[in-house]
């Protein structure tokens, strides 16, 4: 007799997967939130009586506009696309989503793109986690990806911790792993900038950044199975975990009266590790421009 396995038990994985991850990363975030608070007070003194304010009101804000990009047709190609695609940045309270983080209407904001909630958000250590929609690849992006096939969008949930120090210095870490457990495997990365505000209008920020990812991430990405081997023209490749580009980048804000703001952006990425050394990676060194216009409400 043959076995079947339950249409329940297969759906119920990703689900399972999710709450496993997430359940991890709310965690992490509690403790970043324990460290972040006083707890060196001796036993046997009285603690001092709590301090309550006034409850602040929880308003609605955001913004809409559009972003034009020009870049490479992916991370490793030599030829470059222009994009341009709307943006959207909505909060209310901790909550946020947005699809592009530079639309953020408040100026010192560290929001990352997808469903965020602020867990920490002190004057120096800000903790973020979010759920962000990962569109995959398909492979008419590009010639150079023609018979490799198409990588499945999923949801990915995002831990970002970032600094705020003296001057304008700011450093930050990421770690995200695809929810869905398709094939995204885990990434993270960390950087450190300055940010300088040049006029009462205008801000400019320069950073650099240093990622990495699992095997999974860069098999799917990066590496070519034996199907893939047979149908492109490319052979067998099984990259490992490891680094897998370093990049620097310019940006600058521009508050156009009260309710617009420009955004323009510069940065070079180059290459390192097992995706410098894929098959699928034309050009080791890609760069990118982009150009941003919003107007809040």
């Amino acid at each position: 007799m043959a076995f079947y396995p339950s249409m329940k038990t297969q759906n119920s994985r990703p689900l399972r997967h999710l709450c496993v991850r997430l359940t991890v990363l709310a965690a992490i975030a509690w403790s970043f939130q324990a460290l972040a608070q006083d707890t060196s007070a001796p036993a046997d003194l009285p603690l001092p009586a709590p301090t309550v304010s006034a409850p602040q009101p929880t308003v609605w804000e955001g913004a809409i506009g559009a972003n034009l990009s020009y870049r490479p047709e992916y991370q490793g190609s030599d030829k470059r696309i222009a994009k341009i695609s709307p943006a959207l940045f909505l909060r209310y309270g901790r909550f946020t989503i947005t699809n592009a983080s530079g639309f953020v209407t408040r100026r010192a904001d560290d929001v990352v793109r997808g469903l965020g909630v602020d867990m920490l958000r002190g004057d120096r250590v800000r903790v973020n986690l979010a759920l962000r929609f990962d569109a995959g690849r398909s492979e008419g992006t590009s010639e150079a990806l023609k018979g490799l096939g198409d990588i499945k969008p999923t949801v990915r949930a995002r831990m970002t911790a970032n600094w705020r120090g003296d001057g304008g210095l700011r450093a930050g870490a990421a770690w995200s792993v695809d929810a869905f457990g398709r094939g995204g495997g885990n990434f993270g990365d960390v950087s450190i900038g300055w940010e300088q505000r040049l006029s009462a209008s205008t801000t400019v920020s320069v950073g650099t950044a240093l990622s990495a990812a699992g095997d999974r991430y860069m098999q799917t990405y990066y590496g070519v199975n034996e199907a893939q081997a047979a149908r492109s023209a490319y052979a067998l490749y099984e990259p490992g975990s490891g680094l897998r580009d370093v990049s620097l980048s310019a940006n600058s804000r521009t508050e156009i009266g009260a309710d617009w703001v420009l955004l323009t952006g510069a940065g070079i990425t180059r290459l390192l590790g097992p995706a410098a050394d894929s098959p699928l990676t034309r050009q080791r060194s890609g760069w990118g421009i982009n150009l941003g216009l919003a107007r809040r409400f």
